[in-house]
């Protein structure tokens, strides 16, 4: 007599998608823990990480200088040393030529603040008696003048670690131009060896746009600075070499940095008359638009290629991860991940839909920019 076969338990698989679940549990949990602690240790070492991005994006900005040396078969260790020997002895004679005139501006800005005060309360005065204002005017200007008088004290209080970090840096980025291409071979190494092309290809154009946004930003700096400093000078207003520098510093800034600029020579104005502000806004508003139409387009739109929404949300991100000084480098961080998404992300995702990738070259120079035979050699795409 046959008998039945036993019929299949049902419990075997119920327990194994159980043990399943578990295990997917555990490892989703274990995940969250890792990125946790991995975003606690990163911004336990914050400071630490800007000084290092800071160092090769100022490595980078300076690399062609060196590369110019080494095909002139100058060893790599004194063709870094003859840069920054020439950059030292640079900042050295700018030091020397600036400091005097800067002291002199300060001490006479310093000496006329009285005077300032009493021509903006005055006109704020006027105001508030013409448009009828409930607004105790005294109390909001000594309010500004504690909170300037704070950022001061505090300014002093940094200056040792800003001293410190510029010697890091300047220590830091020697060693990555030293040591960045053993990196980069060792990078590229690890890839397939049918992607080692590519890999090479989007290090060369990271490198470059990081660094060429550190040259791009120098001269348009230095343009705006300059610039500045003579329609000041031009318009009979106080202090204008602290003017251009503040302008030129404030235009390393993207988007932003030229508003800032305009507002000290704004504000200084009002100590000629009521109405001067007004011809000083549109005299440097001027300057601006020439410079965002004739060197932006020229030096940073073709080194940085970032659409305008992206750069905005880029400033946004830095600034409030990390400052001003996050705010700088959000711009060269996000042209690098712009070209490290259409080179490899972009064709990873067409191969993984099954289409056909399509392969993201590095961008030719716009027709304008390469029809100018003066822009800068080391301004060109490698």
């Amino acid at each position: 007599m046959a008998t039945s076969a036993p019929a299949p338990s049902r419990e075997a698989p119920q327990r194994e998608r159980a043990v399943i679940r578990v295990r997917t549990l555990v490892a989703a949990a274990l995940i969250v823990l890792a990125v946790v602690a991995l975003a606690f240790l990163l911004s336990s070492i914050l400071s630490i990480l800007l000084v290092v991005l800071v160092a090769i994006v100022f490595a980078e900005g300076i690399r062609p200088l060196m590369h110019a040396l080494q095909r002139r078969r100058v060893p790599a260790v004194l063709a870094v040393g003859i840069v920054y020997l020439g950059l030292l002895l640079f900042l050295g004679v700018m030091v020397a030529l600036l400091v005097q005139p800067i002291v002199s501006e300060a001490q006479t800005l310093a000496a006329n603040f009285p005077t300032y005060r009493s021509d903006f309360l005055q006109f704020f005065n006027n105001l508030e008696s013409q448009f009828h204002f409930n607004v105790d005017v005294s109390k909001q200007v000594g309010t500004v003048l504690g909170a300037a008088q704070q950022v001061l004290f505090t300014i002093g209080g940094t200056l040792f670690s800003i001293v410190v970090n510029f010697f890091l840096v300047l220590v830091l980025g020697f060693l990555w131009l030293l040591s960045s291409e053993r990196l980069k071979r060792f990078l590229v190494d690890l890839v397939p060896p049918d992607q080692q092309a590519l890999a090479q290809d989007v290090i060369r154009e990271v490198g470059f746009r990081m660094g060429g946004f550190v040259r791009a930003m120098a001269i348009n700096s230095l343009v705006v600075g300059i610039a500045t400093g003579v329609a000041c000078a031009l318009l009979r207003l106080p202090s204008p070499i602290l003017l251009g520098i503040f302008a030129g510093l404030a235009a390393a800034v993207p988007v932003v940095g030229a508003f800032l600029g305009v507002v000290p020579p704004v504000l200084l104005g009002f100590t000629i008359s009521p109405q001067y502000p007004i011809l000083v806004a549109v005299v440097l508003l001027v300057v601006q638009l020439i410079d965002a139409n004739t060197v932006v387009p020229l030096v940073m739109n073709r080194v940085v290629a970032l659409p305008a929404l992206a750069v905005v949300l880029a400033l946004l991100i830095g600034g409030a991860l990390a400052g001003v000084i996050g705010a700088l480098l959000a711009v060269p961080i996000a042209a690098a991940l712009q070209v490290v998404i259409l080179r490899v992300g972009v064709p990873a995702v067409h191969r993984a839909q099954g289409r056909e990738p399509i392969v993201v070259a590095a961008a030719p120079p716009p027709p304008r920019a390469r029809a100018l035979h003066w822009v800068p050699p080391w301004l060109r795409r490698p």
